[in-house]
């Protein structure tokens, strides 16, 4: 009879799979030269989810609304990220990516596709196609996760405040 997974263990493996997929991430595929890990982030927010409020953006990022601010402006100067009037409040403003912004966070997608690439080259051909196996069924269950996370201020504490995870199959 197969073993029974507990809620811990399961956290456990999925974090550990996160934890160095995070770090492959950022210490090995990105390019941190042109642009702070906060300011891609933002960036990144920004342009999947459209025109934003700035202490929205704040909220959602985690910060202060002073150090959003201060984040928005460095980014603005570089022409990376504009003000546009909110249609809902003529007195705000959203903030928006631009076109400057948009091919420079391509131009990083791109490199880090391009160094994954290499790397993936020192597995063998099964190596790879178990990986890309992994990540085509993992993909949209970690879009669930992100979307679930982003429905409050702090979505992971308020959805582990509703108690035990549905049961699982083969337990």
């Amino acid at each position: 009879m197969a073993k029974q997974l507990t809620d811990l263990e399961v956290s456990d493996c999925v974090g550990d799979a996160l934890d160095q997929a995070m770090d492959l991430t950022i210490r090995f595929l990105s390019d941190r030269a042109d642009l702070s890990a906060s300011a891609a982030f933002t960036m990144n927010r920004v342009y999947r989810e459209g025109p934003v409020r700035l202490t929205t953006l704040a909220s959602k990022e985690g910060v202060s609304q002073p150090s959003m601010t201060q984040l928005v402006q460095r980014l603005e100067r570089a022409g990376l990220v504009t003000r546009l009037p909110d249609p809902d409040d003529g007195r705000a403003c959203l903030i928006g990516i631009t076109t400057e912004g948009q091919a420079l966070l391509d131009d990083r997608k791109r490199l880090r596709r391009k160094r994954l690439a290499a790397l993936m080259t020192t597995l063998t051909a099964e190596e790879q196609s178990a990986l890309w196996l992994s990540a085509r069924v993992a993909l949209p269950l970690i879009g669930r996760l992100v979307a679930n996370a982003d429905c409050g201020t702090d979505g992971a504490s308020e959805l582990a405040k509703e108690g035990p995870a549905a049961p699982r199959p083969g337990r």
